[in-house]
């Protein structure tokens, strides 16, 4: 998505996706075999990128093994937005660390690891496409149903569960004036105790434009522990720039978007998340204001334009 700006700037960009995973396969026999392919697809790298000038790594080259990061071309830089130092006591993201000339970090919690094996950091967050999302003014139309929606992988459902008896009880509540959707890949994935309350959507590519203006709200509960805290509140931003309230749980780096404008509740017992998502079906007013709010902080902080002015900064200060 950053590219096209990126090149309107001036700046050519490369992207390289490995073919190889960077995960190890679950299953131990083929890790050996996985092991060389993929430090053997790595090694590539340096002849492909011989010409480079500066060379983003967004995680470790290989999971949990450190590896030929300190030979990439170029200036080094580690781009991270998830708590990747959490495994094998993060020896192979601190070898990134230590091999680049700083550090980008998606929020605070993950500055404050990395300041310890980096002197430059700079905090950059998510960005999100603002100008492709379009509001759907009619999202609050009393006709159809109101729609409490959230999107994500399958391994994040565990949190909407988390809140399930809630979800049940607001639903039990508005009949049916309100609906729960869940955009994931696929149905099979959504636990038992969701899937008697929500509307399945199939996840594809771009989805979020065509879904998430038609919401009343979005809901990102999590757990407070050292992985979320690393998160980037990327699915919040998401909401936000559809010009709809949030309702999430105020870990991490959602605290710190939440403090920028008042557009949504950062509710921490059933009971608050009972009462937030209450208020924002019930007051029509309350929620067009939050959603309009959401999405001007959207676009000052979170825009793509945004993003790369500030990775234009970086790019003047360590290269």
């Amino acid at each position: 998505m950053l590219k096209p700006i990126f090149e309107a700037r001036g700046i050519f960009v490369n992207e390289i996706t490995p073919k190889i995973s960077s995960l190890p396969p679950p299953e131990g026999y083929k890790r050996p075999a996985w092991l060389l392919a993929a430090l053997f697809e790595r090694l590539t790298y340096l002849s492909r990128l011989k010409r480079t000038d500066v060379t983003i790594l967004q995680r470790e080259l290989i999971s949990t093994i450190p590896t030929v990061e300190r030979f990439l071309p170029g200036k080094l830089i580690l781009d991270v937005d998830d708590a990747i130092f959490l495994n094998k006591r993060g020896f192979a993201a601190i070898n990134a660390a230590k091999a680049s000339v700083g550090v980008v970090c998606g929020n605070a919690y993950l500055a404050e690891y990395f300041s310890k094996y980096n002197k430059n950091i700079k905090i950059i967050p998510t960005g999100v496409d603002v100008n492709k999302m379009v509001v759907d003014s009619s999202r609050l139309d009393r006709s159809g149903k109101k729609i409490i929606g959230w999107i994500g992988t399958p391994g994040n459902l565990k949190y909407v569960e988390s809140i399930s008896s809630v979800l049940g009880a607001l639903l039990k509540q508005f009949g049916d004036d309100v609906e729960l959707r869940v955009v994931t890949s696929h149905p099979s994935a959504i636990p038992d105790e969701l899937r008697g309350l929500c509307n399945f959507v199939k996840w594809y590519p771009g989805i979020e434009f065509d879904e998430l203006p038609k919401w009343a709200l979005g809901i990102m509960p999590l757990a407070d522990d050292p992985w979320t805290r690393g998160k980037c509140a990327f699915k919040m931003l998401q909401y936000m720039s559809a010009g709809i309230p949030v309702v999430v749980s105020p870990v991490g780096m959602n605290s710190d978007v939440l403090g920028l404008g008042q557009f949504g509740y950062g509710p921490e017992t059933k009971d608050q998340w009972f009462e937030a998502i209450k208020d924002l079906l019930e007051n029509e007013a309350r929620n067009y204001e939050f959603g309009v709010t959401a999405r001007d902080v959207a676009k000052r902080e979170f825009s793509l334009e945004s993003v790369v002015e500030k990775w234009l900064d970086v790019f003047a200060a360590w290269s």
